[in-house]
Parts: C-alpha cells; sequence; structure tokens
C-alpha cells in the first residue's frame, strides 16, 4: 500500500476537515496515515469522508488524534511517554496510546505507529547537531564527547526499558485482541527508546504478539550521518520484522523532505522490502501539494516491482 501521512498538510487553529480531504482526493494515493497533529474536531470530520471517498486508513501515529486540551502544542508523538520511570505518567501514556488502538480498530487501520519514550537525561542533542553543522564530519574531540553522552544514557536506560515493557505488556493485549500492529519507530534523537541496540531484545521479548519495527528512512539516515549507527544496519538485522516504513528524504540532518530532492536511495530501499510492508510517505507540515506528487512519482519509480 502507498499511503501518504497527513503530516504534510498545515493544521491552524481554523482548519476544516474538507480542505484537508480535498487535497487528499487529488493525489495519487492508495491510503492514508492519521498522524498525531490532527485535533480531534478535523480527525471525526475526515474519517466518515474518507470511507464514503473509498481511501483505506493504513495506520495511526500515535497520540492520534491531538486531544483538545494540547491544542497548543501542535501535536506530537512525544506528549506522554511509554517509558517514564514515573508511574502516573506511564499510566496516562498507556490510556491515551489505547484509545489510539481502539481507532485504528474502528478504521479497520492495520498497524500504530509508536514513539516510546526517552531516557531523562541533559542529552545535549542541539549541541550534537552544531558540532555536526560547523564540521560537517565529526571531529575526534566530538566523537568522545558523544562516546561519553551514550555512557551516562546506557547508565539510564535500564530502568526506562522496563517501564516501556510494563507499557507494552498492556499495549499489545489490547493491540491482539484488536487485531492491530503495534510499530516500534526508529528515532532521531540519540537518547530516545528505542535505540538502534533495542529493537532486537524487545521484539525477541514480546515474540509472537502483535509488534513489529517501524522503519523511518530519515531518522536512519541522520543517524547514520552521525556515526550512531552503519548505514543500513538497522534495516537490515530487522527487515524479517519489519511492518512499515515512514518514507521521506534527508539531507545533512533535514529530513521529512520529498524523495528524490535528499540524498536517500529509495530503489534500495525497496529491495529489502518484503511484500504487504506498509509505505507511508510522511512529509513536513506545508508541503506544497505538486510536491507531494512529485515525491510520490518518485517512490513509484522506485518502487514499481515491489507489492
Amino acid at each position: 500500500m502507498n499511503a501518504l501521512s497527513t503530516s504534510f498538510f498545515q493544521i491552524q487553529p481554523d482548519t476544516d476537515g474538507e480542505k484537508l480531504m480535498t487535497a487528499i482526493r487529488d493525489l495519487p494515493i492508495s491510503g492514508v496515515e492519521l498522524d498525531y497533529r490532527l485535533p480531534a474536531p478535523v480527525f471525526h470530520q475526515i474519517c466518515p469522508a474518507l470511507r464514503t471517498a473509498g481511501i483505506p486508513v493504513a495506520s495511526l501515529h500515535n497520540f492520534c488524534p491531538l486531544p483538545l486540551d494540547f491544542l497548543k502544542t501542535g501535536g506530537s508523538g512525544d506528549l506522554f511517554s511509554l517509558s517514564d520511570i514515573r508511574r502516573d505518567e506511564r499510566q496516562e501514556a498507556v490510556k491515551r496510546t489505547l484509545q489510539t488502538i481502539e481507532h485504528a480498530h474502528d478504521l479497520e487501520a492495520k498497524a500504530v505507529v509508536l514513539h516510546c519514550g526517552r531516557v531523562d537525561m541533559p542529552a545535549e542533542t542541539q549541541a550534537l547537531y552544531e558540532r555536526f553543522r560547523q564540521e560537517n564530519t565529526l571531529s575526534q574531540d566530538t566523537r568522545l564527547w558523544l562516546e561519553g553522552k551514550i555512557a551516562a544514557r546506557d547508565r539510564l536506560k535500564p530502568a526506562h526499558l522496563d517501564a516501556l515493557c510494563f507499557s507494552l505488556e498492556k499495549l499489545l493485549t489490547a493491540a491482539d485482541r484488536r487485531h492491530v500492529l503495534l510499530g516500534l519507530e526508529t528515532r532521531y534523537h540519540y537518547h530516545e527508546l528505542p535505540g538502534p541496540d533495542d529493537f532486537e531484545p524487545l521484539l525477541q521479548k514480546f515474540d509472537g504478539a502483535p509488534i513489529g519495527y517501524w522503519h523511518d528512512t530519515g531518522h536512519a539516515f541522520i543517524n547514520e550521518q552521525l556515526g550512531l549507527i552503519a548505514e543500513g544496519r538497522l534495516l537490515g538485522n530487522l527487515s524479517d520484522r519489519l511492518i512499515g516504513m515512514h518514507l521521506h528524504d534527508a539531507e545533512g540532518l533535514e529530513d521529512h523532505l520529498p524523495p528524490g530532492s535528499g540524498r536517500i536511495d529509495f530503489a534500495a530501499l525497496a529491495s529489502q522490502m518484503a511484500p504487504g510492508v506498509l509505505q507511508v510517505l510522511e512529509l513536513r507540515p506545508g508541503t506544497p501539494v505538486d510536491a507531494v506528487r512529485q515525491g510520490l512519482a518518485h517512490l513509484a519509480t522506485c518502487f514499481k516491482d515491489h507489492k
């Protein structure tokens, strides 16, 4: 399925869902992903419109829809943390995720994409990215600095992973009952979970449950640029557990660009995808419809032999 995330559409406080539907109907797609920026009123407006138009919902990106009490945030996959070591905070994240799973079931969507929280630490990610921009390639001094940060992360990570497992146990029971897959997404920041080394143990722990790996092309590319993972390692190691992909291009530290406008080789990615893996084009808000169309055309060329 070649689906498009609603992330491309710039949501305003007074957005009318019909404007979003008009843009969607005009594009050559076979499904949509409803993303976390959709306010509840727009969500409830477009869901019946999608059904009427015969456009299936492939997936939902947690937390969806955006609750009205968080409207001013603009939405985020990190509004609540499934790996928070504080019980009340974690339970709130589970409750909100259960609501997304319920919506996915009602819409007959195949999957819910999860951000799983982060290690609570002074990550200094902006300092890392500024170093990268200034140096182009990371210097030995920056690599040593980053190694220290990763060591600090790894000392704190076990408690957060335990908390995440508590959350997933509850969520997977509901997902199994609702016939919905949960996708653990590649993260952007080095202190977010799951980290590159965490996916395999988590998927092994919950082997047989409705859970899998959700590959994000831009996030993986940027982690490769920063030297946090070897090129192609994540997808190569996890292709047998792959359930879906967020497809977008990247250049330097900029991602969520239309495919064909950056440095990612989508034809090479297509060769690693098994049949049935969800393909979702996920672009930054405000991407012009013409650019969306060009990105879809580029993907169609790269994925022409993939079903």
